[in-house]
């Protein structure tokens, strides 16, 4: 029976364009599962697609994830009209905005612009009345479902129907019939008979429905999703009214500047005012002690100048008598001058006046203005009451038949990480792009020609590289230069910091991981035999470690190793002849796998073994070193592709960076090729090492630093 739609108000929000923000015309779907209209989506791709371009993808306007274009002979103009329409949107929209341009498909075959009366849920095609009676005849369509094109805006089970895709995205026309639960999704036969017939649990997809139902799982997943709706609303409310009141705190500055200038013109008229006070009686006083000593100086001056002209007449006029009188009285005069001169002399003062102002006050006028004030953004932690989201317990899941191991890890190993963020808060890396800042030549001064498989970073920003080619480990400072080196007693693959100065590295051939301990110099530790080939490593915590190496015939596994040697999970990831690498997130509760078969990939696992997702890109050739910044975005090499894939926690991808490694270098009869393959990330989560490896080594190589900027 069909299911009536009651038609929603015009001014509900969920029926809004995120671009135009009006009601929904003519609503289409992109793969991401964002709704926009019509004319709205082909307005931004024609803003965002480069003219004169041949360009595969464009990125959601929304999420950002890379949506795959129609195909090449689609104009761009045209692209809009070839993504789905949001048949469930359109069955509750008014009916003057259902404008679905659309017209029969076989009648555009011919040229013709015929209106549709019907729609074919098979074929997903409209047809106009005459092409619908040859369609019903047709023996290949005969037996196809053929609905009136007006249910689809009433009848909202039918437009649920259209709107969800069943069909498996691997094998074209094949619906999905089975649910795998250890991988924990949804397949065909062909799939089922390709990759899970050897899975423990395999179900078919109406009996797992009828098990979700009666579990509530789809209701706790709708409860899951409000409760993160209403929290995003809270975010939401409270990033508005954050930015309200920065706003009004950033309107009030220029008052807030001109009454600091009236306090200071206040300030100055004060200071003016006492100094013009205080100059006028320092200078009153003074004058009286010049006008005394210069009055003093002119009183003995002339008496010295009438004892001269006295004794000059004297001698020149006078008899002997006189002459030797006046002599003799002149010269006790002149003891008495010379005296009172000798003591003018000695009190004597140089005078000067200086105007002297506090230090405070010159610091203000010593700066340029720049440094004088500043406005600072204050940010505090709100305690909000519900701010977690706790996932979905994970099941044990048994393995594949080859390990028969539980998958368990303890509770407390994950929440150890969680306790102190790694990282401190800093610009978002999403869109950042790498610049190189620094590189140093990773060389043997014996000539020894190295192979470097691996790196990793010391919480001092020290590098430790393990060399296969030299079966050694080699240590540098923050500052490039070589401490020290370790040789091991086989050829290393991975290596990883486990907690403070204490390093792994794996050794393959003999199935174990050397423990070394790491300052000025490289010290042995025991050494933890596993059952795998290991190569990638990475640690879970101080007493557990991720590895990952091949086992039964060329198949590649991951487990959790404990420092007795004990292993405490087994997870198949596939068949391969290459080893593989490993990283963790920053809350070590997801594991990522690099695995170079058919196609370069990387998958990503819950540490009770549970896939994820698997990321794989048309420009990844050779996925090799794996490594996750401080935003838990992942970094993935391609070894022979030569870039570096940014893919986001839920396995979107993002961009993609050359690295700007040369194909080869000289040799001296030949050129050799140059690889990207190890990579890790510093202490500071934004800056990261990327190291080159030949296929037969090289003198010559070089770790280069990059900083996302």
């Amino acid at each position: 029976m069909a299911n009536n739609v009651t038609l929603i108000s015009s001014d509900a929000q969920g029926l809004r364009c995120p671009i135009c923000l009006d009601v929904y015309t003519a609503p289409k779907n992109l793969p991401c599962l964002h709704t926009y209209c019509q004319h709205c989506l082909q307005s931004y791709i024609m803003q965002n697609v480069p003219k004169g371009k041949k360009v595969v993808s464009f990125s959601c306007p929304e999420c950002k994830k890379e949506t795959p274009s129609p195909p090449p002979d689609i104009p761009v103009d045209k692209w809009a009209e070839h993504y789905p329409y949001n048949t469930v949107m359109l069955s509750v929209l008014p009916p003057e905005k259902r404008k679905v341009d659309k017209n029969c498909g076989s009648c555009i075959c011919e040229g013709k612009l015929v209106k549709p009366t019907t729609y074919c849920t098979v074929c997903k095609d409209a047809l106009c009345f005459p092409c619908e009676k040859v369609h019903r005849k047709n023996k290949a369509t005969k037996d196809h479902t053929v609905v009136n094109i007006q249910n689809l805006f009433t009848d909202l089970q039918l437009a649920i129907s259209l709107s969800v895709s069943v069909t498996c995205y691997e094998h074209v026309g094949k619906e999905y019939e089975f649910y795998c639960k250890f991988h924990s999704r949804m397949c065909c036969s062909e799939c089922f008979y390709k990759s899970h017939r050897g899975c423990n649990e395999v179900l078919q997809i109406k009996d797992h429905s009828e098990r979700l139902m009666q579990e509530k799982d789809s209701n706790t997943v709708v409860l899951r999703l409000k409760h993160l709706k209403s929290h995003l609303d809270q975010f939401k409310t409270i990033n508005e009214e954050s930015f309200l009141k920065i706003k009004a705190e950033m309107n009030n500055v220029p008052d807030e500047i001109e009454q600091l200038r009236n306090k200071l013109n206040t300030l100055l008229d004060n200071v003016k005012a006492k100094l013009l006070a205080e100059k006028n009686a320092l200078l009153k006083n003074e004058s009286l002690i010049q006008n005394e000593e210069i009055k003093q100086c002119e009183s003995i001056s002339s008496a010295i100048t009438n004892s001269l002209h006295l004794l000059e007449t004297t001698l020149a006029h006078g008899n002997p008598l006189h002459a030797l009188t006046t002599l003799h009285k002149t010269e006790e005069q002149l003891i008495h001058y010379e005296s009172t001169v000798n003591e003018k002399y000695s009190e004597v003062r140089h005078v000067d006046a200086k105007l002297c102002l506090d230090d405070r006050l010159l610091s203000l006028t010593k700066n340029s203005g720049t440094s004088a004030a500043k406005i600072d953004i204050v940010e505090k932690k709100l305690s909000l009451k519900t701010s977690q989201f706790p996932l979905p317990k994970e099941k044990t899941v048994k393995a594949t038949s080859v390990g028969q191991h539980a998958l368990q890890t303890q509770q407390s190993t994950v929440e150890e990480h969680k306790k102190t963020p790694r990282f401190i808060r800093t610009k978002p890396l999403k869109n950042c792009k790498p610049e190189k800042i620094g590189d140093f030549q990773a060389h043997y001064q014996n000539g020894n020609n190295p192979s470097y498989t691996g790196i990793t970073c010391l919480q001092d920003d020290k590098i430790m590289l393990v060399d296969g080619h030299n079966c050694s480990c080699r240590l540098y400072d923050s500052s490039y230069q070589h401490i020290a080196d370790y040789n091991l007693s086989s050829w290393p693959w991975g290596v990883c910091v486990v907690e403070g100065s204490q390093v792994a590295v794996t050794l393959p051939v003999e199935q174990s991981i050397q423990l070394l301990t790491v300052d000025r110099s490289i010290r042995p530790g025991r050494k933890i035999k596993t059952s795998l080939n290991c190569s990638g490593i990475a640690a879970l915590s101080r007493d557990q470690l991720f590895v990952i190496g091949g086992k039964d015939n060329n198949v590649l596994y991951w487990c959790i190793v404990s420092m007795d040697g004990s292993e405490k999970s087994l997870v198949e990831v596939g068949p391969t002849y290459h080893c593989g690498h490993l990283a963790v997130n920053n809350s070590r509760t997801r594991i990522y796998v690099s695995c170079n078969q058919d196609t370069a990939a990387v998958y990503a696992y819950s540490v009770v073994g549970t896939r994820i997702f698997k990321y794989e890109h048309h420009a990844l050739d050779g996925a090799s070193g794996i490594a996750v910044d401080r935003e838990d975005n992942l970094y993935v090499v391609g070894r022979v592709s030569r870039n570096i894939h940014q893919v986001s926690p839920d396995g979107s991808h993002l961009q993609v960076f050359s690295t700007g490694i040369p194909t080869a270098v000289n040799s001296i009869s030949t050129k050799i090729p140059i690889w990207p393959v190890a990579i890790c990330f510093t202490s500071s989560g934004d800056e990261f090492f990327l190291a080159e490896d030949p296929p037969h080594g090289n003198s010559k190589l070089h770790v280069h630093k990059f900083k996302m900027t």
